[in-house]
């Protein structure tokens, strides 16, 4: 026999006590705490597998109003979809539905997502970088590398994950669209934010070449897993769905085989609880946060990469570990920006100007000239 239960317990709680706590100070992440609700249907609805239709039919129903809801954020109406455990398997499936579409070239910038050049590694797909301006995709150098190179998917990046800019979705539809190529918008942290405050007009589902887009609902108060892609059509979707002759449907869907149904639950209670009004109402807040953060920042000397376009604020320094390390020994956990030098700050929804004061004193400390 192993251990009791009892100490089991005991052993866990004791080896896990001193891990941080999103609203400790950590800045960084983008990962939050979830909805009290959404956490409690998440842990009631545990063991619902997601691609098990025929015996959770209810869970299915649910899926399909999340995805149309998220559909809606993302300014489409009548996509499919379906909820991913995060924006990763999201872009992976993505890609893969454009690669199975005849597309088997993917260009992006050096400013998207790792999970980008991870899911063309996975595929076998050629991976193509565009130059940048700003931070953003160059429609200009799309042109000309498409030109070069030939058709494939464009990955647009609503909210970088290093920097919070956005790229110019509309004129790369256009360079798309005029090189037999299709879109797909990887707005998992920028699609709760950007779309709600600014339309979706230009960016999405409202241009021809968009097939795809990530958004990812873990980032805005569903627990972990929680990731979402919507597609299109059914049609474009139809190659996620796989044979499983063991199964009384005789089919799965996603990458997956047993899918979290939590998930799906959890997400669909945070979409129908926040409603369009709670969703601007909270991307106005955190872009309020970021806007103040780099205000001040940029009055304090403090070199900042880019005006945010999403509530991520990068400041560039070549001492990003050292930074990092001594701001974690203040309880301000911050990461790194990945495309530049330097270290970033995320506003989550369990962020505070508490914590942002802290932030900004102690980065004006260590930072302004």
């Amino acid at each position: 026999m192993g251990d009791d239960w009892a100490e089991v317990i005991r052993e866990a709680l004791e080896r896990l006590s001193g891990l941080p706590r999103h609203e400790d100070g950590v800045l960084g992440s983008m990962t939050t705490s979830p909805e009290p609700v959404t956490a409690s249907l998440f842990q009631r609805f545990m063991f619902v597998n997601a691609n098990d239709p025929w015996l959770f039919p209810a869970v299915s129903e649910l899926e399909k109003e999340a995805v149309a809801m998220l559909g809606e954020v993302l300014g489409c109406q009548g996509c499919s979809g379906m909820i991913t455990s995060g924006g990763t398997e999201a872009n992976i499936a993505a890609l893969y539905l454009a690669r199975e579409a005849g597309y088997d070239r993917v260009y992006a910038t050096a400013a998207a997502h790792d999970s980008i050049r991870k899911a063309a590694r996975l595929l076998r797909m050629e991976y193509v970088e565009v130059p940048m301006e700003d931070f953003k995709m160059d429609p200009e150098a799309l042109e000309k590398v498409m030109s070069e190179r030939g058709e494939g998917v464009v990955v647009a990046t609503v909210g970088t994950t290093g920097v919070g800019t956005v790229d110019p979705v509309e004129a790369i539809t256009e360079v798309a669209a005029e090189n037999g190529s299709v879109i797909h918008v990887d707005a998992a942290y920028g699609g709760f934010i950007y779309p709600p405050l600014h339309g979706w007009s230009g960016l999405g589902f409202g241009n021809d070449a968009v097939v795809s887009a990530t958004i990812d609902p873990h980032k805005f108060g569903a627990p972990i897993p929680a990731g979402g892609l919507v597609v299109k059509s059914r049609e474009w979707l139809s190659p996620l769905v796989f044979e499983a002759r063991y199964m009384p449907s005789g089919k799965q869907l996603g990458l997956l085989g047993t899918r979290p149904g939590a998930s799906v639950v959890a997400t669909w209670a945070l979409l129908k609880a926040l409603g369009r009004k709670g969703i601007v109402e909270r991307a106005a807040r955190l872009m309020g946060m970021a806007r103040w953060v780099y205000g001040r920042l940029v009055a304090a000397g403090v070199p900042v990469a880019a005006e945010p376009e999403v509530p991520i604020v990068c400041v560039k320094t070549r001492r990003e570990g050292v930074l990092i390390d001594a701001l974690r020994g203040m309880g301000l956990y911050l990461y790194r920006c990945g495309v530049v030098k330097g270290v970033r700050a995320v506003m989550m929804p369990h962020v505070t100007y508490t914590h942002l004061t802290r932030l900004v004193n102690a980065l004006t400390a260590f930072l302004s000239p």
